[in-house]
């Protein structure tokens, strides 16, 4: 029950609006304070005014309708919600005024509900018109109301009391819905973040948002590798959607943990190829090792999968270092990538590597701590190249 009940009051339905969902939570607190606040009142004037029936009809009628609009938010029609119960709210402050005097301290909710409205997702011209309406009670109120006697007298105290609370209560009512939905933002800005780091490079990705929205580098001296499943097209073919995915999820996220350990940047994934390169954005005099280390890695990873699968898959990688251009392209779903002859050159020597081994060019190969790899010269035929000395690398 107490589930049930905690579900109503504080979790948004499915048709309330996206728009008006970081402020929901703040908004039932405020609606469920509000009614703390009119049996306080109810209770003190019962107690301590003489006359206190008229008072408490205009109360319980207004908060009647309040608690409609209460209702209507909690149900999903937000709108409708707020703006009823704002209009609960001018005419409970209006009633007050008028029966127990301006030092009451109600002719705050005017200021208050009109900030409320302009705070709130409302359509534009709603939320100006009911603003300025709200806005201009007050203002009539002040000219002719503000100095007018009391219809029931009231003791000091209890003035004093009420012009209190309702300092206090606009406190709660406009602090905290801000304050909660700053929080919201604050969350939302680091989500966004974290998600544009997972596609651009954190540097990079500050550069674009500051900059004038195109990203473009020359980036001298990186590596870049090319890593392929082999073997696991026809696999693919033998399993179900789930398992094809649960299976690249499995190797790609091992592939992502090792290259965020090691300060590799993963570029994406091409169905069953892998794509990193190591030296930018930050420039490396190890790039080539350290690419090639991880090559080596992904590797083990391979070999790991075929015990626990009893599948034979097998990885060629190819690697080349030289100079690349990256940046940023598109406007929908854009993504980090990197171009030029380097890039062409690694997907061909992986084409025509060799499983469980690393192609690499004799650039690469330069960079390399040699005396702990068994190095096999080849003569290969590259598109666009002609015939060029190529390596196939493995741990001694």
């Amino acid at each position: 029950m107490l589930a049930q009940v905690t579900y109503f009051l504080f979790q948004a339905k499915a048709g309330y609006p996206d728009s008006w969902k970081p402020a929901f939570l703040a908004m039932q607190l405020g609606f469920l304070a509000g009614a703390l606040a009119v049996v306080i009142r109810i209770s003190v004037l019962f107690f301590a005014v003489d006359e206190w029936q008229q008072v408490v009809f205009w109360e319980i009628t207004f908060a009647t309708v309040v608690g409609i609009g209460f209702l209507l938010h909690t149900t999903g029609r937000a709108e409708a919600g707020v703006l009823l119960a704002c209009l609960g709210g001018v005419g409970s402050a209006t009633a007050y005024i008028l029966l127990l005097g301006w030092d009451v301290y109600f002719h705050i909710w005017y200021l208050n509900l009109a900030i409320l409205l302009i705070a709130v997702p409302l359509r534009g011209w709603i939320k100006w018109s009911w603003a300025s309406v709200f806005l201009l009670v007050d203002v009539l109120m002040f000219v002719f109301v503000s100095e007018s006697q009391p219809l029931i007298p009231a003791n000091p105290a209890v003035i004093q009391f009420l012009g209190v609370s309702n300092i206090l209560g606009s406190l709660f009512l406009l602090g905290l819905p801000m304050a909660m939905y700053s929080h919201f933002l604050v969350l939302e800005r680091k989500k966004s973040e974290s998600l544009l780091h997972n596609i651009i490079p954190k540097d990079l990705a500050n550069i674009l948002r500051e900059g004038d929205g195109v990203l473009a580098l020359d980036n001298a001296n990186v590596s870049v590798m090319f890593a392929d499943i082999v073997g696991f097209t026809p696999l693919a073919s033998k399993l179900s959607a789930r398992e094809v995915v649960d299976l690249l999820n499995g190797i790609f996220s091992e592939f992502d943990d090792i290259c965020r350990k090691k300060g590799i940047e993963k570029i994406k994934t091409i169905g069953d190829a892998y794509m990193a390169v190591a030296g930018l954005p930050a420039a490396r005099a190890d790039h080539a090792q350290i690419l090639v280390d991880v090559g080596f890695e992904f590797l083990e990873i391979i070999k790991k999968y075929q015990t626990e699968t009893a599948n034979q898959l097998e990885m060629r990688i190819g690697i080349h270092s030289g100079d690349a251009v990256s940046g940023v392209i598109g406007k929908s779903k854009f993504s980090f990538d990197i171009w030029g002859d380097s890039v062409n050159l690694a997907s061909r020597l992986e084409s025509i590597g060799r499983p469980g081994t690393i192609h690499v060019s004799e650039e690469t190969l330069s960079l390399l701590d040699k005396p702990l790899l068994e190095v096999i010269p080849q003569q290969s035929e590259i598109k666009g190249k002609g015939t060029m000395r190529t390596f196939l690398i493995r741990k001694k």
